[in-house]
């Protein structure tokens, strides 16, 4: 019986003991612990950092709630985590003098990422090296749902005489789309924290686009965020850009300057889920898009395009247009040829001389296509006098809407949207004929009843 009360005091003190450690332990850490963590991310991070409160869990390791990071000029807070759960292994800490850890951070309503990471921080030698898995990437998510990589912060050895202290940052990106890798160092200059490097990624693959065997140069100033002299092979051809986004704001501002070369477009066609069926062409372009990200109605660009030796696509569109001019062989035809510019803005596509070319007729299009389908567009045609000839009623009128070259000229008008458009021909004759042409038009129509 006597033995049975030692156990149970020995038990009794043991956890008193547990809580009184832990309860040190917090107030520890929620006081000059919290401190001092507060400094190691401020050093770490080159910014400002701020924690809320720390506590600690035996088997749930270290939760640190209300993290919060500022932009670089201390204006204002950049992101606030609400909680950040840290695993620490003891055994490292206390034989290996090296914090080994898993961690987990929480979405917040500025930073959708999960992230879940393992890691090791050497105190001894500042080197940070951190395996990580990111999911839910905000402006990011063609690349997938879930995005895997490395990265390592450490201090560069074998200075050479008179070169400042540098910390050097390593991250690689790894996925069944991506495969990055980038190499950067962090400066200070005039007291402004810069990260500038190279990015090498030997292929970025979404629905959307393809490139491969990508160099870049880029630059975080602060928290702006530059991308330049980009290169890259894009379905065949090149793609060149410059790119800007100021991350200092949960919806980015940004600025892009592209240029694409010998594109191939059917290449482009059967690898891209923008364009469902098989054109080709050899395909130039240039797009400047400046705006912010997630509104798109402040999107604002200018953009030029011209593919050469095409085999463009049949639309709903042209074969909208060969219904109402009641030329069957107009479904058929084949463009070869279609250059033009456009300008982005108020979520709309702008154009006032797109052309399409092909050997039987010519398109020039002047009018708008919104981001929504809504389109406001008059297509002028030249059509060569075999397809008018073809038609049910405008051979009746032939002589009097042809060139002297032997082109039909019209204009037709599409309005509503691409799935349902609605067409409206106007026939242009030469001199002052567009009344005759109509009561003409309105005879025929009558007589095919």
């Amino acid at each position: 019986m006597r033995k049975k009360h030692v156990l149970l005091n020995l038990l009794i003190v043991t956890a008193c003991f547990i809580v009184l450690l832990v309860s040190g332990l917090n107030i520890f850490l929620s006081t000059i612990g919290r401190q001092i963590l507060q400094e190691k991310l401020t050093i770490i991070l080159k910014r400002k950092a701020e924690i809320g409160y720390v506590s600690c869990f035996t088997l749930r390791g270290v939760t640190i709630r209300n993290l919060v990071i500022w932009n670089v000029t201390n204006e204002h807070p950049l992101y606030h985590f609400k909680e950040l759960k840290i695993k620490p292994s003891i055994k490292a800490l206390i034989f290996e003098k090296k914090l080994k850890f898993r961690s987990e951070l929480s979405p917040t309503k500025n930073f959708n990422a999960t992230i879940d990471a393992v890691g090791t921080y050497d105190f001894k030698s500042s080197d940070l090296s951190i395996e990580f898995r990111l999911k839910n990437v905000p402006y990011i998510k063609d690349l997938g749902n879930t995005l895997y990589g490395t990265a390592r912060l450490y201090k560069k050895l074998n200075l050479s005489q008179g070169e400042s202290p540098t910390d050097l940052l390593d991250i690689t990106i790894t996925s069944p789309r991506v495969l990055l890798v980038a190499k950067s160092r962090i400066i200070n200059n005039q007291g402004k924290t810069e990260i500038r490097g190279n990015i090498i990624a030997p292929f970025i693959k979404t629905d959307k686009y393809q490139l491969h065997n990508i160099n870049s140069e880029i630059a975080l100033i602060g928290d702006k965020l530059y991308i330049y002299h980009l290169l890259a092979d894009f379905h065949k051809g090149v793609l060149r850009m410059d790119s800007y986004m100021d991350l200092d704001n949960p919806m980015p501002p940004f600025a892009i300057n592209a240029n694409v070369s010998n594109m191939d477009v059917y290449d482009f066609s059967t690898k891209s889920s923008i364009v469902k069926k098989d054109v080709s062409g050899t395909c130039n372009a240039n797009i400047k898009l400046k705006g912010i990200i997630g509104a798109t109605n402040s999107i604002y660009g200018k953009s030029w395009v011209e593919i050469t030796n095409a085999n463009l696509w049949e639309t709903s569109l042209f074969k909208g247009v060969s219904r109402v001019l009641f030329i069957p062989k107009l479904d058929n035809v084949v463009f070869t040829y279609t250059s033009g510019s456009f300008q982005i803005k108020n979520s709309r596509f702008y154009t006032d001389n797109f052309k399409l070319v092909s050997n039987e007729m010519i398109l020039d299009i002047k009018g708008s296509l919104g981001f929504d389908n809504t389109i406001d567009t008059a297509v002028k045609i030249r059509l060569k006098k075999e397809l008018i000839l073809e038609s049910a009623w405008l051979s009746k009128i032939s002589s009097i809407l042809l060139e002297s070259a032997g082109w039909f000229m019209g204009t037709v008008k599409i309005t509503g949207n691409m799935e349902d458009p609605v067409f409206t021909v106007n026939p242009v004759g030469v001199g002052n004929i567009f009344d005759k042409v109509k009561k003409t038009i309105d005879k025929v129509k009558d007589i095919l009843r």
